[in-house]
């Protein structure tokens, strides 16, 4: 036995590399304290046995990040109660809290955004393409009839036993209202993807959202409604709010209209998330590549007037609002010298005109000017 262990706690042994080693193979002699610690590390692999690799592999980095930021004692702390559940609850608990809800299992393997022209109602395994820029889904109380805009009406079969799950597919330059069995309204902007219950089950009310949308929930105590996005989970508690949660966006943003949300997000250590609550006409963004998260009061109109058919910038970098702009008309939009992109504008902008002549007001005040090429805009310096 290493002569280093001999007075040398538990949660040293446990963030001590070579102490470590003996632990594992049990090369304690009749020290407590790496005994302790090898029966800790016992559970860990056994468990690691009953989990799937990327599972395994999202633990292991999580553990490290743990005993490399944290306190040692604080760490020892964690550890023990994490074992000492493991040893309560036994192995099927751990395997149940791992496995992912049937919400997100359909999320990750059925259609995301691509580059098809029609919107998608995904139901029961079937797709519904429907081709209006600007369209309408309700459903029924029971889940069964849905209704899309104002002529269409299919069904499927709910069965209160097991949840059906359901999925929306905005494509760009097209958005879509959609009003859920509890009657909340989500109005989804260009690019997104909703993933919801056609009838939500007793004990919660949960959706998936990839892109950027506008809830509007009803109100009900009793059934907590939660939006999870890739990086976010918001608790909503009867309120109206915007996310947008675009993949090739860095940043995670949550903007409050009115009511209460309360935000959750992975922390930096083991079994931990971190969280905060919103007020209205509060905005809260989230980086999942650092895990920094900002705050500000902002004028909320900036972040849900596309729902109502304009823009409003304040004082905006010209690179983010073509961003938006091609976003919302599905088209290609070039800056011929890239500087201009720190060009700002302030104002508002009419959705309804055609792409080139929303960028002429821009280009104006800005002092550029737009080019039509081949599908492509461009912009360029007069």
């Amino acid at each position: 036995m290493h002569a280093k262990a001999k007075n040398t706690k538990v949660e040293d042994i446990l963030t001590d590399e070579q102490l470590l080693a003996e632990a594992r193979t049990r090369r304690a002699g009749g020290n407590e304290e790496i005994i302790l610690a090898a029966k800790i590390l016992s559970v860990f692999r056994d468990c690691r046995k009953h989990l799937g690799i990327e599972c395994r592999k999202a633990l292991g980095i999580r553990i490290t990040q743990s005993i490399n930021t944290y306190k040692r004692r604080i760490f020892f702390i964690r550890i023990s109660v994490a074992a000492g559940l493991l040893l309560l609850i036994g192995l099927p608990a751990l395997i149940n809290l791992y496995r992912p809800s049937e919400l997100l299992a359909f999320a990750e393997n059925n259609p995301a955004v691509s580059g098809e022209a029609d919107t998608r109602l995904v139901i029961s395994g079937d797709e519904v393409k429907i081709d209006s820029e600007e369209s309408k889904i309700d459903y029924s109380v029971d889940g069964n009839a849905i209704k899309i805009d104002t002529s269409e009406q299919v069904t499927q079969r709910v069965d209160d036993r097991k949840p059906v799950i359901n999925a929306v597919i905005v494509p760009y330059g097209k958005r879509t209202r959609v009003t859920l069995s509890d009657q909340s309204v989500v109005w989804l902007n260009s690019g997104s993807r909703l993933v919801f219950p056609a009838k939500f089950g007793k004990q919660k009310r949960e959706v998936y959202l990839e892109g950027e949308a506008i809830f509007e929930v009803a109100h009900d105590s009793a059934h907590p409604f939660h939006v999870l996005t890739e990086s976010l989970k918001v608790k909503v508690l009867g309120t109206v709010f915007n996310i947008s949660a675009y993949r090739d966006d860095s940043l995670t943003s949550t903007v409050l209209v009115m009511g209460s949300v309360e935000l959750s997000y992975p922390g930096k250590g083991l079994f931990r998330n971190s969280g905060c609550r919103m007020a209205p006409g509060m905005l809260v963004s989230y980086e999942p590549g650092t895990g920094n998260i900002q705050s500000s009061e902002v004028d909320t109109r900036l972040y849900t007037s596309w729902r109502d058919g304009y823009l409003i910038f304040h004082k905006q970098p010209l690179i983010n609002i073509l961003k938006k702009i091609s976003r919302y008309y599905n088209v290609e939009i070039r800056l011929e010298d890239p500087l201009l992109g720190n060009e700002t504008f302030s104002g508002s902008l009419d959705l309804k005109t055609s792409a080139p002549d929303l960028l002429q007001v821009v280009t104006e005040i800005i002092h550029a000017r737009v080019e039509d090429v081949d599908n492509q805009i461009i912009i360029k310096r007069i």
